[in-house]
């Protein structure tokens, strides 16, 4: 963030305390007739981790003293929370889903710069009432009225000061608590109305014709269809006509959903995606029950893939997301990630852990944490301190078919402007799938450093042979992959896999050298170990 748009930041933040941060504020909000139940309760459609809420009954009683419950940030992600404890389905979960929401209130319930953010504050009154038939059995009767209540006064103030300006998962949330609570409380129909324009201008800005999300990440198409799919099960239980856009968009958002799955049932990592649970996205494309078939390329969101026998190449071959999406975009150009089967063999390195601060998301943002070329260190297009894109590059990419193998050449300027070169890359996967064949050329000024890397999956065990050019790659289920580098030698170095929850080690492989007089090219190949 710039100076400028700090001290913009910081009197923005001023005005918001000044004008919601007094008591006069709340007894606006507070107003009027407060309702004293919900009437409108659709049930959540997502699956649930029952260990996860395990976790979250065993750490009860570090959560709340002998005051009653103590400030808890569980309800900054209140879906999953309840989600998590939905899945453990007992008794003692739907009492700690009511102790936490209670705790909120007691809390949180004047208006918090994070808690009442627009897009946290929808994701919150969506699953409060998304859950409500589950932990509600167990309320006491004075719960369900302060309950409403509060929701009320949450739901007023999304509806008085939602801008029109949110982008991504943010912006949606924000929606879908309009609609949540306008389906609930007096005088919704407006909120409503509302809602859909606000969804409809999203749609228009985020969703490209191919039905790639802009931000160009997995998850965030995954979440974003999720979050589609909710909003038309509300509307047909409520009998109101889905806008016509929102079901195009849905239809459109599958095909490109599916194209980003490995064999293993989750996503390629791309621009701050994880690999996501193989469940939610088998539930998302079940409820979306809209066919669609697993597309070869996204043209607009810039992706290809090739498949045959049973390896999955995945290439990212566009520039990166505008810079209005690229909060979570990646400097990673012309990476791709290969499995066979079930397993991930060439990763990249994925997104931020939750939680993970500026340095561990510019680090996942660079472009050597990539499986694709780095030039001297420097990432092909600028990365923010606290990760993020903010720079620009121009990509190109076409596919072809050469000698039965399915092939992929592309080409991008990001180190045009630094560095006076070009990369260019083809990739081919041989119509047995069993050969990945690289050639990877930096076109232009000589005397430039630079670094090829392979990253490869924690399951991948790898060991350098025959004059370390070539490294013997094991999966977990015993295959073996023979990575060559031809004229060049290749090293094992440590590296880190954020594809989950946790980080795990892993290693990378790595070739260097410096770029001479006209083409520099390394040719490579991934080949399946032949049983003999």
């Amino acid at each position: 963030m710039t100076q400028t748009a700090k001290i913009i930041d910081k009197m923005r933040r001023g005005v918001q305390n000044v004008a919601y941060g007094n008591p006069l504020y709340q007894k606006i909000l507070a107003s009027g007739d407060a309702p004293t139940k919900l009437h409108f309760t659709p049930s959540d459609l997502w699956p649930g981790d029952a260990q996860a809420g395990m976790g979250i009954l065993s750490a009860q009683a570090s959560m709340f003293d002998h005051d009653g419950p103590a400030p808890s940030t569980a309800m900054r992600h209140a879906a999953r929370t309840l989600r998590n404890l939905r899945a453990v389905g007992t008794d003692a979960a739907r009492t700690a889903s009511i102790k936490l929401i209670d705790g909120w209130i007691r809390t949180f319930d004047s208006w918090h710069e994070t808690e009442w953010a627009p897009g946290v504050l929808g994701a919150r009154i969506a699953a409060w009432i998304g859950f409500y038939d589950f932990y509600a059995p167990e309320a006491l009767p004075d719960f369900t009225p302060r309950l409403a209540a509060s929701l009320h006064r949450q739901w007023k103030h999304l509806a008085r000061t939602v801008p029109p300006s949110l982008t991504g998962i943010e912006g949606i949330n924000a929606v879908r608590g309009l609609i949540y609570g306008g389906l609930n409380f007096p005088d919704g129909d407006k909120a409503l109305g509302l809602a859909c324009d606000l969804l409809q201008r999203q749609i228009a800005a985020e969703i490209l014709p191919d039905g790639g999300h802009i931000s160009r990440n997995p998850s965030a198409q995954l979440h974003m269809l999720r979050h589609l799919v909710d909003i038309r099960a509300v509307f047909e239980l409520a009998n109101i006509r889905l806008p016509e856009s929102i079901g195009m968009a849905l239809g459109a958002m599958i095909p490109a959903l599916k194209l980003f799955r490995h064999g293993d049932g989750g996503l390629a990592l791309f621009h701050g995606a994880n690999e996501e649970t193989p469940l939610l996205i088998d539930a998302v494309l079940t409820q979306a029950s809209t066919r669609g078939r697993v597309l070869r390329r996204l043209t607009d969101a810039g992706y290809e893939r090739l498949t045959a026998g049973r390896s999955a190449l995945i290439v990212d071959t566009a520039a990166p997301p505008p810079r209005a999406y690229g909060r979570d975009g990646h400097a990673g150009l012309h990476s791709f990630e290969f499995s066979s089967g079930r397993e991930r063999i060439i990763v990249n390195c994925g997104g931020a852990p939750e939680g993970g601060n500026g340095a561990w998301r510019a680090a996942c943002a660079a472009t050597a944490a990539h499986s694709t070329i780095t030039v001297a260190d420097t990432n092909a297009c600028d990365v923010g301190d606290d990760g993020g894109i903010t720079g620009t590059a121009r990509a190109s990419a076409q596919r072809f078919e050469e000698g039965g193998m399915h092939g992929i050449e592309m080409t991008h300027d990001g180190y045009m402007h630094r560095f006076g070169l070009l990369h260019h890359r083809i990739l081919r996967l041989s119509s047995d799938g069993e050969t990945l064949a690289g050639r990877d050329i930096l076109q232009g000024r000589d005397g430039r450093a630079f670094a090829l890397r392979w990253h490869l999956h924690p399951g991948v065990q790898a060991s350098l042979s025959q004059g370390e050019q070539t490294v013997l790659l094991r999966t977990a289920s015993g295959a073996g992959w023979r990575l060559r580098v031809e004229g060049r030698p290749v090293v094992i170095e440590s590296s880190i896999y954020c594809g989950g929850p946790t980080p795990r080690r892993t290693v990378q492989i790595k070739t260097t050298g410096m770029t001479g007089v006209g083409d520099t090219v390394v040719t490579w190949s991934l080949s399946r170990e032949r049983k003999g």
